[in-house]
């Protein structure tokens, strides 16, 4: 940062991005975490992104990152910056609140947001913060919660709160954030409360700072507010709202004095002032995969952004008159005076729904539904971007996995219908062309069934899919025909979206398949597509997920405060291991090639005292915990092992795959 704000440059970390602040055990670090919220510093120099590994700060003329900050939780919702540079505060979804001095590149005040009594879920999470100007005060807002809290950010005093207790129902859409905004003097605040009807308008409320008085309820609001800035000058208050529309505001007379609609009608509109007066509205439509920067009094577009193929994940426009974009694989950033934007790819990529090693080692593969895409990375060259091998636009489900060829499958369902798509890729030779592309589809044969599951067992060519009715189809890809069908006894048959089939697991035979159900009243079933019949043994509940062993023999069921091993040939439990507290819930498993270790990964469990999210490593034989790492802060999604055992990718909700080292775990 410059020094007319007073601030210092942000001390770099040293080495590649891919390597800093690796957790213990943990070698390398594919993508950068999904971005949750961005910040440009006042005088244009670094762009703050706020993911869910962590805070990454980037020198914005080179969009190269500079840092990484708060990883001890990660989980961040909301950045801003101080308007003279020197703070930035963050707030994460666990309600806590970590203001920073950018001189010294240091925490000094932690604040935890205070949280509403349950059964609300996810009262904490931080969704909007802002500094006064004069710096005197930090106001922040929440999920589900209208009450704005203020603190001193260099002590974390408590100072204020305003809420409006007549104004207290909640919104339907919790999920919504809440602006908050000061005014030029630092007088005004200016925040948002749901209309007293439960799906009705919001509503803007703005206070006195020092007495705490409410001055003015602006109830015109067509839809929910997106967004709220007061003009340099303090005369005025604009609102940009979900529905296409901005609203200007007398502060003097709290008239509007403006009403500015010609835009699309299904965008969130998001409103900046400039430096220098002119007011800015971020027009983010994303049905159409379009945001557009508009001078709202002129009519005129400053800057537009078009994602053709992929999605757009944030987007912003500063004080400072920058525009930048995250998309799915690039940052697109515009400055002043510039006419065309600087495209630097980035690594900031969604969660991966599965995880798979190439045959030779070389490289991991993660399939990601968000994108009906897969992923490669090149595990020596962890800061090369990750080839996107794209499979379908509308994908529900992306599976990846490795015989002698990586095999990715996506699965987009309609009424009564699957289609799949297979795309084999030779793990030295990635590639877009269509002949390494296979797309089927295959119709249930009831008309009144939907989809809602669906497998693919590359070695046999096989798919299976389940219908809201139990009914499990097995087909044979070659043929088109049916190979086998079961029935899985589902006790709300026809009410697919309280109790369906939510997976289906094969064996790495192809001799095997489970059906897991999404309800915990339903026993998940064991099914041999051989003889086309049910093995009555092993039905388990509740269970969240399934791995077979190499050898197909041994079943892992991963269940509340445990993971039951289950020998096939002999129809009996072998081991029980205990996985509770602090994260009861064993989401992810996978065996080793050996068949000697399976891997367990869990799911972020509200109210744990951790901070990040354990993954075990057992002895088969034994059941012993060999070995735990700790490096995810939410939930991980999958697991695999490298072909000769001594690695470990764990693709996490976070946005990142992380490879741990097993050789000296595996050596004691």
């Amino acid at each position: 940062m410059s020094e007319k704000t007073g601030t210092t440059l942000i001390v770099a970390d040293k080495g590649h991005p891919m390597s800093w602040v690796l957790p213990e055990g943990a070698i390398s670090r594919f993508g950068h975490g999904a971005v949750m919220a961005m910040a440009v510093s006042p005088d244009g120099t670094y762009l703050a992104a706020a993911t869910k590994i962590g805070l990454w700060w980037y020198e914005l003329a080179t969009m190269q990152p500079v840092a990484l900050w708060e990883t001890e939780r990660g989980m961040l919702g909301a950045i801003t910056i101080s308007l003279d540079g020197r703070l930035a505060a963050t707030g994460s979804w666990d309600g806590v609140i970590k203001v920073w001095d950018l001189q010294r590149s240091t925490c000094i005040t932690k604040i935890v947001r205070p949280g509403l009594k349950e059964p609300v879920p996810r009262t904490t999470a931080i969704r909007s913060l802002a500094f006064s100007p004069d710096n005197q005060h930090l106001a922040a807002t929440g999920s589900r919660c209208e009450i704005v809290y203020t603190w001193d950010p260099r002590t974390g005093t408590p100072l204020a709160t305003f809420h409006d207790p007549q104004r207290e129902t909640r919104s339907s859409y919790p999920s919504l954030p809440r602006p908050v905004a000061f005014s030029p003097d630092s007088r005004l605040l200016a925040c948002t409360a749901p209309a007293r009807t439960t799906d009705g308008p919001d509503v803007v409320l703005v206070w006195d700072v020092v007495s705490g008085e409410r001055i003015a309820c602006l109830t015109e609001q067509p839809s929910f507010v997106r967004s709220l800035c007061f003009s340099p000058c303090g005369q005025n208050l604009a609102i940009g709202g979900y529905k296409g529309t901005v609203q200007v505001w007398n502060v003097k007379t709290w008239e509007q004095e403006g009403v500015y609609q010609n835009y699309d009608g299904t965008a969130r509109m998001s409103v900046c002032y400039s430096q220098e007066g002119v007011l800015h509205t971020l027009e983010n439509a994303l049905e159409k995969n379009t945001v557009v920067v508009w001078d709202v009094e002129r009519h005129e577009k400053r800057y537009t952004y078009v994602e053709k193929e992929w999605e757009i994940k944030e987007a912003l426009f500063s004080s400072s008159s920058h525009f930048v974009v995250a998309g799915t694989k690039e940052w697109a950033v515009w400055s002043p005076g510039d006419t065309k934007p600087r495209k630097v790819p980035h690594l900031h990529v969604s969660f991966p729904d599965s995880v798979a090693f190439s045959q030779d080692g070389k490289k991991v593969a993660a399939g990601f539904v968000w994108y009906g895409s897969t992923l490669l990375w090149d595990i020596a060259n962890p800061m090369q971007p990750p080839t996107f091998f794209k499979i379908s636009d509308d994908a529900h489900a992306v599976s990846v996995s490795t015989s002698e060829k990586i095999h990715s499958t996506a699965f987009a369902y309609d009424e009564n219908s699957v289609k799949i798509t297979v795309k084999i890729g030779e793990t030295d030779k990635i590639g877009e062309t269509d002949e390494n592309t296979t797309s089927m589809t295959f119709t249930l044969p009831d008309p009144e069934a939907v989809v809602t599951a669906a497998a693919h067992a590359p070695l046999r060519h096989l798919i299976a899919c389940a219908d809201s009715k139990g009914h499990l189809y097995v087909w044979d890809m070659r043929s088109g025909d049916v190979h086998c069908m079961f029935t899985h006894s589902l006790p709300l048959e026809g009410n697919w979206d309280d109790d369906k089939i939510s997976r289906l697991i094969f064996s790495q035979d192809g001799k095997h398949l489970v059906s897991v159900p999404s309800s915990s009243g339903t026993m998940a079933n064991l099914w041999d597509i051989d003889t086309g019949k049910e093995i009555p043994e092993f039905r388990v509940n509740p269970v969240y997920t399934v791995a077979f062993s190499p050898c197909g023999h041994k079943i892992a069921c991963g269940m509340l405060n445990q993971i039951r091993l289950w020998d096939i040939n002999s129809c009996r439990t072998l081991l029980t291991l205990p996985h509770t507290h602090p994260s009861c819930y064993p989401r992810a498993l996978a065996f080793s090639p050996c068949g000697q270790y399976l891997a367990s990964g869990a799911w972020w469990h509200r109210g744990v005292e951790t901070e990040k999210v354990p993954i075990r490593l057992w002895e088969v034989a034994t059941g012993e915990n060999i070995a735990t790492f700790w490096g995810h802060p939410t939930d991980v999604q999958d697991l695999a092992f490298s072909p000769d055992g001594t690695l470990l990718a764990s693709g996490s909700f976070d946005g990142t795959i992380l490879l741990w080292d097993l050789k000296s775990v595996m050596s004691s």
